[in-house]
């Protein structure tokens, strides 16, 4: 590359252009799933043109079908509470792609994206004039920016989020100081494999020799693959329910806030009367998986994070369209449940922690979804129901979801072409005492965000 160039050449809006001519699996409805069309290579590749930002980056990575976002946010904060310059990349976005790519918890600046890509684009483009199946995806392109960003802010700790499985994940060429891997289930089935064993053995690629594993996964079909890897590659691993416990959940207020209240012990200590600003068990399950990763890291290595920093930063806790409850009277919630096991999670949370009169529900998915099993999970629940779709190209149809929705259920629900739409109709539709949920996939809830107004 020559240093000469001039690297504002880009404009922000030039770089996003030049990033979505790159092949973006996010888009499309089927792919093989392999190291041809997911390979480390080209990432390799492509880091060791921009300098291998990624080598010696401080750093812990996330995996598993539910969670990890959230269990990235949180970790992520503490660690800007204890006073580290903290990198965090997660996908998707909600509304702006720069949410992708923070350093405490502010996006990376249009200026610097613009200027990483153009200096990675004589690299791109050559390949995607030459060599086209060699030319890195967008997720790739997102992952390396990411790295570079956090390499040249002198990030003290960057938290990866995996977008895809894990073994074949662009983010697995870090060794992190900790792994975790949240607890798995079925998604990504017709990629990842339709058994829980299959899509184990994909999460569990980013174990690393030596390298702690924090875990989350529960069941028989998929521990015994984990237990086997991390001996196979003398990973210690620390369990939930076996080294980590979640006690006792109970819902409460805070300032106005609705959240819980935890007591969540590990092997080193219990922390009572903790304070989370979420609902739901599965977010204090996740948030067990954190105070484990932050017990090995204050064993392996010089980091000080005090308990009474790790209570105020979980206390400040903003996990986007998490069942975030954005409004009040009616209430409306933001969600993107898009499994089985995140839509059954999310019913059971608004059944526990919430009172209402009518449960409105807004929905909208991506086709590849398991979509019977997930509507069947809570479409019981509501008294009224409106199907919509987002502007992505792989988002289900409304006809297709009212046909399943009356099959299984008899329940017809109410047709709107677009989220904006149906955000409108659901809060003409409720009075003061009801609930509005809105959930799906991530597109669908960044563009009910943009129609709730909300930054």
């Amino acid at each position: 590359m020559n240093n000469q160039q001039d690297k504002t050449a880009f404009s922000y809006q030039e770089a996003l252009a030049f990033l979505y001519k790159a092949i973006d699996y996010e888009k499309l409805i089927s792919y093989q799933y392999n190291a041809s069309t997911f390979s480390l290579d080209r990432m390799e590749k492509l880091l060791a043109f921009i300098g291998n930002p990624h080598k010696g980056l401080p750093c812990i990575h996330i995996a598993g079908t539910k969670g990890k976002g959230s269990t990235a946010i949180m970790i992520a904060t503490v660690m800007e509470y204890a006073g580290l310059v903290t990198g965090l990349f997660t996908s998707p976005h909600l509304v702006d792609l720069r949410e992708r790519i923070q350093i405490n918890h502010q996006k990376i600046p249009e200026s610097e994206f613009a200027c990483i890509m153009y200096e990675l684009q004589p690299y791109i483009r050559h390949l995607q004039e030459t060599a086209l199946p060699a030319s890195p995806t967008f997720f790739e392109i997102l992952t390396v920016i990411g790295m570079v960003y956090f390499k040249r802010k002198h990030t003290e700790m960057a938290v990866l989020e995996v977008g895809l499985g894990g073994r074949l994940d662009s983010t697995n060429v870090v060794i992190p100081q900790v792994s975790i891997i949240t607890n798995i289930g079925f998604d990504h089935t017709a990629i990842l494999g339709n058994t829980l064993s299959s899509i184990t053995y994909e999460k569990a690629g980013i174990i690393k020799h030596g390298i702690p594993v924090v875990s989350g996964i529960e069941g028989a079909e998929a521990l015994p693959i984990v237990e086997k890897i991390c001996g196979e590659k003398n990973a210690p691993l620390c369990l939930l329910g076996r080294d980590m416990w979640v006690e006792e959940v109970k819902p409460c207020e805070k300032d106005g806030i609705r959240g819980m209240l935890c007591r969540i012990k590990t092997w080193r200590c219990t922390y009572d009367n903790l304070y989370l600003p979420l609902a739901g068990i599965h977010q204090a399950k996740n948030c067990a998986l954190v105070l484990g990763a932050l017990e090995i890291l204050r064993e392996r290595s010089d980091m000080v994070i005090s308990d009474d920093i790790i209570r105020k930063a979980l206390a400040a806790l903003h996990c986007p369209a998490r069942i975030e409850v954005v409004a009040e009277k009616p209430v409306i919630i933001l969600d993107f449940a898009h499994t089985a096991d995140s839509t059954r999670f999310l019913k059971k949370t608004l059944v526990e922690n919430f009172i209402y009169r009518k449960l409105i529900l807004v929905l909208g998915f991506s086709q590849d979804k398991d979509l019977d099993n997930i509507l069947k999970e809570i479409v019981m629940e509501a008294d009224a129901i409106m199907v919509t779709r987002s502007k992505n190209p792989r988002a289900a149809t409304p006809e297709d979801l009212y046909q399943r929705i009356e099959r299984l259920c008899g329940k017809q629900p109410v047709i709107v072409t677009n989220v904006r739409e149906a955000v409108v109709a659901a809060k003409h539709m409720a009075s003061e005492d009801d609930l509005i949920c809105i959930t799906g996939s991530a597109y669908v809830a960044g563009e009910a965000r943009e129609a709730l107004r909300i930054s």
